[in-house]
């Protein structure tokens, strides 16, 4: 079972790391004991109760404030977490820290949240704005980097849970938040980049991000995994819808563009299909909705439909393996070879999606009969894939 530690660490790994902080919504330094917390709970309600402004740096709504009270009186493995990506300030000589210790933390911390909140408005074309996220990201992954290499900070969160003092919190929690840190820190990118607006953006800055290594592919993968399961369920669907016949096509395509194309997207600008075998899958099978999509209306006798060469045109560029693009041209040959037979034009044209299968021959002196025949039995050739 995950302990406590590791689950609010997890909790709280996205781009709110540092503005849902309990410290940073209450005001409250990360030294304060339980009796001044509470203290500063009970002014706080009775001021908002009253209606009267409340004097503080942190949040001044009571829904916020109540969560966060709750969190530092509540379970101390979830405080201290807390107390990890909190101010810790000038040391006041009960930890035994030097000075640059907790300068080097707190700098992090303001690197890390300010990069976070550039990240997350709208981008600035400028190259300044460019070069300064990116250093910006940088600077927050090498001081976090840094505070994280120095044994006093480690030794500064094991003087916490002495300080703490309290039986839920043993001493093996700070080997779980060593273990688990860099995760949290990679995780309002990781949130970014299934969120964003501005996904080749994110992925840059994820690219050069120096927390985690190795780690972080294998995070990334998992963060995706829902983005993967939606669009691959979505698509299976309407392929399924397509085989009702084409009368389900435009509906079929629009919601494709909706729902399937944007996780596609996002998924080829982190996990390209190029490196990615799922992510090659889906584009094929993306490829796929729009080819089954041009034979259902060419095999209902609509060759001529304008739609077809569209379908075609996407399907071939969607489709990401050669095995599939072969397919697409092969049976893309075929309905253009049966649209060459001769000039045809389907009756009740500007009622596609209704009208019988009945054709008119124009100049062409041949009975519709034999061309039927013909045009059935090139379109044997052409299979929806499966």
């Amino acid at each position: 079972m995950t302990d406590a530690v590791v689950t609010a660490l997890r909790e709280i790994a996205n781009r709110d790391l540092y503005q849902r902080n309990a410290f940073h919504i209450t005001g409250l330094s990360t030294g304060v004991d339980r009796r001044t917390t509470r203290r500063r709970q009970q002014h706080v309600t009775a001021v908002l109760e009253a209606g009267a402004d409340l004097e503080t740096s942190g949040s001044t709504d009571p829904d916020e404030l109540r969560l966060a009270f709750d969190r530092l009186l509540g379970d101390p493995r979830r405080r201290l977490v807390d107390e990890v990506f909190g101010e810790w300030g000038r040391p006041n000589g009960d930890c035994g820290c030097d000075v640059p210790v907790h300068q080097a933390h707190d700098e992090a911390v303001y690197a890390h949240a300010y990069a976070i909140e550039l990240l997350i408005r709208p981008p600035d074309p400028s190259p300044d704005h460019r070069i300064g996220l990116l250093n910006w990201w940088n600077a927050a992954g090498v001081r976090w980097t840094e505070a994280m290499a120095h044994p006093q900070f480690w030794q500064h969160l094991r003087d916490r849970v002495l300080t703490l003092d309290d039986w839920q919190l043993a001493a093996g929690a700070i080997d779980q938040i060593r273990g688990e840190l860099p995760a949290t820190l990679t995780g309002p990118l990781l949130d970014l980049a299934t969120t964003s607006d501005y996904p080749a953006q994110v992925a840059k800055i994820l690219e050069r991000w120096p927390v985690g290594g190795d780690s972080r592919q294998r995070r990334l993968l998992e963060a995706m995994r829902t983005q993967y399961e939606r669009a691959e369920d979505a698509t299976v669907a309407l392929l399924r819808r397509l085989q009702q016949g084409p009368h389900q096509v435009d509906s079929v395509i629009n919601e494709l563009g909706r729902s399937v194309l944007p996780m596609f997207r996002r998924l080829q600008v982190f996990l390209p299909s190029e490196e990615h075998q799922r992510t090659l899958t889906l584009r094929d099978d993306i490829a796929l909705v729009y080819h089954n999509g041009a034979v259902g209306i060419a095999n209902d006798g609509w060759v001529h439909d304008p739609r077809i060469t569209f379908l075609f045109d996407e399907a071939e560029g969607y489709a990401g393996s050669d095995e599939t693009r072969g397919k697409i041209a092969a049976n893309r040959a075929a309905a253009q070879q049966l649209k060459s037979q001769g000039s045809f034009r389907a009756q009740n044209a500007a009622h596609r999606q209704n009208a019988p299968q009945q054709w008119d021959a124009e100049g062409c002196g041949c009975a519709i009969g034999i061309l039927v025949l013909v045009a059935l039995g090139i379109f044997l050739l052409i299979k929806a894939f499966s």
